[in-house]
């Protein structure tokens, strides 16, 4: 006798269970274990599942690995996004930019690290890093486009972007924080930065 298949309703809630299990247990290895480690055999042991049951869930460690990003950026870093572009100017908008990178930088700074130090060595997370990197990016682009540039910035206009895409990297919040100190505590001091960048002072300090 063949089996009764699901409803569609539940079956579809079966295999979004199955894919939330597998994406909490690629971030465990992520977070845990050495990132060149990072396989779906590990995966799949730490989810407790099949490795072909990962791969069809994926089809791929890239499309897992970006994936798990995805989910570390629509939680942390990008949810409030859309609060940005209600700010009453550039300045504040790109303030709020600011504050939301420190503090996903600093949840994610021993991830970040990690992926730092295989970068180049790892074509699926090269790839999957270029991404996130053109997401922050494609961030400063839309708030430019909604708030316009700067009357006078201190940087020729046609380096704007690149300039505040550098300030707003991982790169420049860590290399900050050294090792005294948190991406989060560096974050008043990045958004002076970037008031300078845009041609203006500084405004009053705010909670983060």
């Amino acid at each position: 006798m063949t089996p009764r298949p699901y409803p569609k309703g539940e079956r579809k809630h079966l295999v979004d269970a199955g894919r939330d299990k597998i994406i909490a247990a690629a971030s465990e290895v992520l977070n845990l274990d050495d990132l060149s480690a990072f396989s779906l055999d590990a995966v799949a042991r730490r989810a407790g599942v099949t490795r072909m049951t990962v791969y069809n869930h994926f089809g791929s460690k890239g499309v897992l690995l970006g994936e798990v990003f995805d989910l570390l950026v629509e939680r942390d870093a990008f949810s409030g996004m859309p609060a940005l572009f209600e700010a009453k100017d550039l300045g504040a908008a790109l303030d709020g930019l600011v504050g939301m990178l420190g503090r996903f930088y600093d949840d994610n700074r021993q991830l970040m690290l990690k992926m730092v130090g295989v970068a180049g060595l790892d074509p699926d997370l090269d790839k999957v890093l270029l991404e996130k990197n053109q997401r922050r990016r494609r961030g400063i682009e839309a708030i430019l486009g909604k708030f316009g540039a700067p009357k006078k910035p201190a940087v020729e206009r046609s380096e704007l972007v690149n300039t505040l895409d550098v300030l707003l990297s991982f790169h420049t919040f860590n290399s900050l924080a050294g090792p005294d100190r948190t991406p989060a505590q560096v974050v008043p001091h990045v958004r002076r930065m970037i008031r300078g960048i845009l041609g203006e002072r500084s405004a009053p300090a705010r909670r983060r």
